[in-house]
């Protein structure tokens, strides 16, 4: 996957439409594959912070077309990676809220207070298939009081291209916050399965509620729903100790066994939340205007994905993958930041005499 990385990255860049906007998006992605988590404008080695900050709340670039193009990356991947014999492959599309928190005053951002943290929520859908994990898209949500979480995510999917629905046979996984009629309704009309977590005291149409039921896999009819769905429940660890039952459902036929095992694997998007926050920076966003959160997270999003391709041939740790990714991606600017730091220690490289000289400190013979 290097040499897909790579051209993505090489397409990127030919989007800018200066030079100097080329070297700020370079110096970005070196930040957040190197910033330990903790990237923002100020930590930049490589470029002064005004000018990554100009980058990116006033500079006019392409966003769009940076993630269309990494969508049509992310399609060759996945088409490259499907099975093409046997039974059409199934593509597991999770989708879940996560809150990037922020502290002090932000009027331009669109902050609110959910389940006790104020920040920005984000509905996100993740696509995973086999190895593969793409982030692929997100939606702002504003809080109570606006458009229901269940319509965002039903947007998300309908947002799915043409060749996607084609080439796979996509099942949606998400957690209770998503487990409405509406959301259920919407996803069968699109023409896909889910595996949605539901509360216990989910009504039933013939009466009594979801915590009444005593056969795992059983067939019912969920209440304000005109087709059956199939339970299944299982013991879930609380933090604070203890256990307590978690309800599943399916849009489709399913064992207990199948319903489990579908509804742990939308734990990978949490996995996913944890490593690009700890890792890439993803709520570390100190912009206050609307554009520029939305290129900080546009491009956090790009410098996981292109660790992710860099990091499977390597199977280890997302620090091995992001800074792998960073000697792999951009060596240029992994030598500019080494020659600075000797040249801080007054290890400076040695003197060059001849006319050939290196093009990153001007200095050395090679």
């Amino acid at each position: 996957m290097n040499q897909a990385a790579l051209s993505l990255l090489w397409t990127i860049l030919a989007l800018m439409p200066t030079p100097h906007l080329r070297e700020s998006l370079k110096a970005l992605l070196f930040l957040f594959l190197t910033g330990h988590g903790k990237a923002r404008p100020q930590h930049s080695k490589t470029k002064s912070p005004s000018a990554l900050s100009r980058f990116l709340n006033r500079y006019p670039w392409p966003t769009r077309a940076l993630i269309r193009l990494v969508r049509e990356e992310a399609q060759k991947a996945l088409d490259r990676a499907r099975r093409r014999k046997g039974p059409k492959p199934r593509l597991l599309v999770v989708l879940d809220l996560v809150t990037l928190e922020k502290r002090g005053h932000f009027p331009h951002l669109p902050l609110s207070f959910f389940h006790g943290k104020w920040g920005l929520h984000l509905v996100v859908l993740y696509l995973v298939y086999g190895d593969l994990r793409v982030p692929w898209a997100y939606r702002l949500w504003r809080g109570k009081g606006e458009k229901a979480l269940s319509l965002l995510a039903l947007s998300l999917l309908a947002s799915l291209p043409l060749w996607m629905r084609r080439a796979f046979q996509i099942r949606v996984a998400a957690d209770a916050a998503f487990g409405t009629a509406w959301f259920l309704f919407g996803v069968r009309r699109l023409g896909f399965e889910a595996v949605v977590g539901m509360r216990r005291d989910r009504r039933l149409r013939g009466g009594g509620r979801l915590s009444d039921l005593r056969r795992q896999g059983s067939r019912v009819y969920l209440w304000g729903l005109s087709f059956p769905v199939w339970v299944a429940w299982y013991r879930y660890p609380l933090p604070q100790g203890g256990w307590e039952w978690r309800y599943v459902v399916a849009t489709f036929p399913a064992t207990p066994r199948t319903l489990l095992v579908w509804g742990r694997r939308r734990f990978t998007v949490e996995h996913f939340f944890r490593a690009a926050k700890s890792e890439f920076s993803l709520g570390q966003f100190g912009q206050r205007t609307a554009l520029g959160v939305h290129r900080f997270l546009v491009l956090s999003l790009l410098a996981y994905l292109l660790a992710h391709w860099v990091g499977m041939e390597g199977r280890g740790s997302w620090r091995e993958a992001r800074e792998g990714a960073a000697r792999v991606l951009l060596p240029e600017l992994v030598v500019q930041v080494i020659l600075r730091e000797l040249h801080a220690l007054g290890l400076g490289p040695p003197g060059g005499g001849g006319e050939s000289l290196c093009g990153v400190c001007g200095r050395c013979k090679f």
